[in-house]
């Protein structure tokens, strides 16, 4: 299973290339876009991802001007939303990604891709339910 995710992963990081973002960007990108000011620990739950490992990948996002942190008035934690540079490279990159999904799912047969998906989604609501 690994193997098949780091090859998926390849195909991916090949297609988004011309977007400077790979998948994980892609993804964390994806997931603060459709739920601004996302607490830290709820983002790490969605993605799966430990914490240290989170701040990691949200340190070059923020870095490039695509995140920004947020404060909600009246808590110590803290979320993040996306940039108007965040909102453009995300839009500029959704192109490059439906393409490396369309070609999977060429190699793969669309039927095949979509029960894969569907299995992935299960395994991951055993490991890390959704918020």
């Amino acid at each position: 299973m690994r193997r098949g995710t780091r090859s998926m992963s390849r195909l991916y990081d090949a297609h988004l290339e011309p977007s400077g973002l790979s998948i994980s960007q892609f993804s964390l990108l994806s997931v603060i876009a459709q739920t601004p000011d996302i607490r830290s620990a709820d983002l790490g739950t969605v993605m799966g991802m430990e914490r240290t490992t989170l701040v990691r990948n949200l340190a070059p996002l923020r870095d490039s001007g695509l995140i920004e942190v947020t404060r909600r008035k009246g808590e110590r934690s803290h979320g993040y939303a996306l940039t108007e540079n965040g909102r453009a490279r995300l839009a500029e990159a959704r192109p490059l990604w439906l393409a490396a999904q369309a070609a999977f799912e060429r190699e793969f047969g669309a039927e095949r891709s979509a029960r894969l998906r569907m299995d992935n989604l299960e395994v991951g609501k055993l490991i890390a339910p959704p918020i």
